[in-house]
This record gives C-alpha cells, sequence and structure tokens, in this order.
C-alpha cells in the first residue's frame, strides 16, 4: 500500500504471494520497485502461497520514483 501525507490510501498493488519481505527501488532512474517474498513452504494459513514464493519481482511504470542513499564514508 501507498498512503498519501493525510493517511488515506492511495494506491495498493496486489502481488502474487502472500508474504513480502521487503521493497526497494532501483534501476538507473530509481522508478523500478523490487519487491522480494518469503520462500519458505507456505504457511498453514497461507495455502494459497504457489510456486511464486521466494521470487523477486520488478514493477514498472509506478509514476514514483525513489531517493538516492547517500554512499557511506566509513
Amino acid at each position: 500500500m501507498r498512503y498519501n501525507p493525510d493517511g488515506d490510501i492511495d494506491r495498493i498493488i496486489e502481488m502474487p504471494v502472500k508474504k513480502v519481505t521487503s521493497v526497494a527501488f532501483g534501476g538507473e532512474n530509481l522508478d523500478i520497485l523490487y519487491v522480494t517474498s518469503m520462500a519458505r513452504p507456505p504457511l498453514p494459513r497461507f495455502p494459497e502461497d504457489g510456486q511464486l514464493r521466494g521470487s523477486v519481482f520488478s514493477i514498472h511504470n509506478l509514476g514514483v520514483k525513489g531517493i538516492a542513499e547517500k554512499r557511506f564514508g566509513g
């Protein structure tokens, strides 16, 4: 989910897995959202988590960009 500054939901991105573990922007323009998911066998409460579990997904054309991280100087 993406939230507006006032706390309202702006956007929901449906995923083909139930256990998303992390998200990060990447690509040359930081405009690709990468999403990782849990690879463990399906949990009893998520039996529909199928063959795509453990995958890394890239989501394009969201119309938003990430912010570049400053390099660690030591």
